[in-house]
This record gives structure tokens, C-alpha cells and sequence, in this order.
């Protein structure tokens, strides 16, 4: 008998994530656009969103050992509960032309989702068979994805029309309707052992932080961090300075730009569900390549501004591409973290693997904004393309070399 994917707490949950995730994309993207227009200055964009990727790395270990010692379900509610509050507030009392409160708001937003995430991921092979894990989290990416295509789009058309704040209100009501839905939750959960006291959860980072070591990954793990330094930056700071300033196009337009990004990681997941064990570990060092190659295209794009309209077209072209292979090579490391990892560390495992995945992006972010200050706007993707190609073949040595997946 085949084993049911669509059990009720899975599919629950993706619809609880549809709606949080979609509340978290309009607001984080129509953020960081008010923080542009306020400045209109690239360090200082980059600078606030470098500085709200900080909680994210210090605090996913702590949210993985949260997710390992309390029920996943209340820590999911509680805190899609706490966020609806606090984009209500700045929603209400906010907005006063200067750039700490949406600087603070992204923060706050970056340090909920480093604790709410761990719960989410770790959950995934708990309701799931075994047999079923490459689907559901294939799945679980698409509804990112979603969110993530959707949230731009609306986003940025609400946020054109109407500001910032109305935009906070519905994103708020979005995070409410996820909460109340994930009250009706039943993810199976075993206690943690209590002992260890205070020193417990940097007992349990530290357990996590072993089996990563016997695992020998922890190299690759510098790699992505390596590409979060560099591609992902120029994704995140790159890509809106180029479409709004470079090219002097509207918030709309750049809003289509981020939901292509988006549509790739959608696509990245569906072909992950259509090839299915096609595609392996050892050999996804070759979707990274195809990710690295992108930046490529963009370096005509900017350099050569006498068609705004066709820049961005290649623009969007390359964010599309580019991001349906990093989506493959994602979720198929993803999926072999959670099968190699025992269950009582899934939630402590995966956060340290987020945690350093992405402690360069705050780096990246402001060195971006830096570089496309000082600088011609072609370098920093030609810099990009450099260092993501020496960083793809470092990784097919190491995937080679372990050949860690049958």
C-alpha cells in the first residue's frame, strides 16, 4: 500500500505556511523598498538588510533547541501570534520618515522567523513517511516559493498604490489567520531529557555541532555559505538597486524581478518531484554551476543602459534561471540532513545548518551595497561570477570526494 503524503497535519501546516509565508514576503519586501525610497542610497539599503539577517544567524541554533525540547505546534502559533502584533504596531505608529522603526520592524521579523523556522523544517519528517520526504519537502519549498512569488507581486502593488501602512495591516491579518490555524496542530512530540540545567541548550549545539563533524559536511556548509556571501547578496541588494536605480524603473517592476526568483524555486521544486531519484547529491555541485553562471548575464544588463526595459527583461531572465537551480541543489541537500539525522536532533541539526549558511549574507549584504556605491553597478555581478565558479568547483571536490548519497 502506498504511503499517504496528504495526511491532516501536513497538509494543515503547508496551508498555515502559505498564508504566514505570504504575510512575511509583502511586508518584508515593501520594507525594504520604504527603506530605499527614504535613502536612496545602496550602503544604507544593504547596511539595514545585513543588519536584520544578524538574528538570524545567532538565533536559529537556539531556535532548533526550542524545537527540539517544546511542542513545534505551540512554538509555530506563538510566534506567528507575536508577529501579527508587531506589524500591527508599526503599521499604526511607525511610520515618521525615519528609517529605525522599518529597521527595527526587520529585525524583529528576522529574529521571529530564526526561532519559528526550526519548528517547521524539523516537522516535515514527523508527519511524513520516509519514502514520501523528497516530495514533501519539494512541497514545502513550493509554498515558500509561493509566498515568496505572490508576496512581490501583491506586495509591491499594494505598497505602489496605497503605502506602507495598509500593507502592514493586511500582512498582520495574514499572520493572525496562520496562528489560529496552526492552533488545531498534532505534530508528535517526545520531551527532551531535562537534565544539563542551565548549560543544556549549549549542550544540545554542541551535540548538534558533532554529528556535523562526523558527518563531514561541515565543508560543504562553507561552500553555501561562500554562495550566500556572493549570489545570494547580489539577489537581495543587487537586484533592487539595479532595477530602481541603475535603470530608473518603478517598485512594480522590481517587484516582478523578486516574484521570478520566486517562479525559479518553484520550478526548481517541481523538477525535483518529476525526476525524483534522478537526481542525486553527489552530482548537484552541477545546479550550483548553472546558479553561478547567472550573474553573467547581468553584468551586460547594467553596463549598457540605452534599453532600461531590456536590461531588466535579462535581469528577471537571470534571477529566474538562477534560482530554479539553486532551488534543486537546496532541496536535495535538504532532504539528506533530515535522512541521516536521528530525530531527537532534527531540529537542533537544522537550524545549525541555516545558521551557518547563512552567517555570510549580512557580510555579503553590506559589502554589496558598498561596492554598488563606490563603484561602476557591472562589477559587483562580474566579482559574483568570479567567486561563485571557484566555489562551485571546490564543491564538486568535496561531493566527489564523500560521494555521501546513493
Amino acid at each position: 500500500m502506498k504511503a499517504k503524503l496528504f495526511s491532516r497535519d501536513f497538509s494543515l501546516m503547508l496551508l498555515g505556511q502559505i498564508v504566514s509565508l505570504l504575510g512575511n514576503a509583502m511586508v518584508r519586501f515593501a520594507l525594504s523598498l520604504y527603506v530605499l525610497d527614504l535613502t536612496g542610497s545602496a550602503a544604507v539599503f544593504g547596511g539595514v538588510l545585513a543588519a536584520s539577517m544578524v538574528p538570524t544567524v545567532l538565533l536559529s541554533p537556539m531556535g532548533g533547541v526550542l524545537a527540539d525540547r517544546l511542542p513545534r505546534q505551540r512554538i509555530m502559533y506563538a510566534l506567528d501570534f507575536l508577529t501579527a502584533l508587531a506589524v500591527w504596531n508599526f503599521a499604526l505608529f511607525g511610520q515618521n520618515g525615519s528609517t529605525l522603526p522599518p529597521a527595527l520592524l526587520l529585525l524583529t521579523l528576522s529574529a521571529i522567523q530564526a526561532c519559528y523556522q526550526p519548528s517547521v523544517l524539523s516537522s516535515l519528517p514527523l508527519l511524513v513517511p520516509q519514502e514520501e520526504l523528497t516530495r514533501a519537502n519539494a512541497l514545502a519549498t513550493q509554498v515558500a516559493a509561493l509566498s515568496s512569488l505572490l508576496g512581490p507581486v501583491l506586495g509591491g502593488a499594494v505598497y505602489g498604490f496605497w503605502g506602507i501602512g495598509p500593507l502592514c495591516l493586511v500582512s498582520s491579518f495574514c499572520f493572525l489567520c496562520s496562528a489560529v490555524m496552526e492552533c488545531f496542530l498534532r505534530i508528535p512530540f517526545t520531551p527532551a531529557s531535562a537534565k544539563g540545567g542551565a548549560s543544556a541548550p549549549w549542550n544540545d549545539l554542541k551535540e548538534a555541532g558533532s554529528f556535523l563533524s562526523r558527518s563531514g559536511l561541515l565543508p560543504l556548509l562553507g561552500v553555501v555559505a561562500g554562495m550566500n556571501l556572493f549570489l545570494s547578496s547580489l539577489y537581495i541588494v543587487g537586484l533592487p538597486y539595479f532595477v530602481k536605480v541603475t535603470l530608473g524603473l518603478s517598485s512594480q517592476l522590481y517587484s516582478l524581478v523578486e516574484a521570478a526568483m520566486g517562479l525559479g524555486t518553484i520550478l526548481g521544486a517541481v523538477l525535483v518531484g518529476i525526476l525524483g531519484s534522478r537526481l542525486t547529491f553527489p552530482r548537484s555541485w552541477r545546479y550550483l554551476l548553472l546558479a553561478s553562471l547567472s550573474p553573467a548575464a547581468m553584468v551586460p544588463a547594467v553596463a549598457v543602459l540605452s534599453v532600461p526595459l531590456g536590461s531588466w527583461l535579462v535581469l528577471l531572465l537571470s534571477a529566474l534561471l538562477g534560482m530554479t537551480c539553486a532551488g534543486i541543489f537546496s532541496i536535495l541537500a535538504q532532504t539528506y540532513f533530515q535522512t541521516v539525522t536521528p530525530a531527537p536532533l532534527l531540529g537542533k541539526v537544522g537550524s545549525f545548518v541555516t545558521a551557518a549558511a547563512t552567517c555570510a549574507m549580512p557580510l555579503g549584504q553590506g559589502l554589496q551595497g558598498l561596492l554598488l556605491d563606490r563603484f561602476p553597478p557591472y562589477l559587483p555581478p562580474l566579482l559574483t561570477l568570479v567567486a561563485c565558479l571557484g566555489l562551485t568547483w571546490q564543491a564538486r571536490r568535496i561531493l566527489e570526494k564523500k560521494n555521501c548519497i546513493t
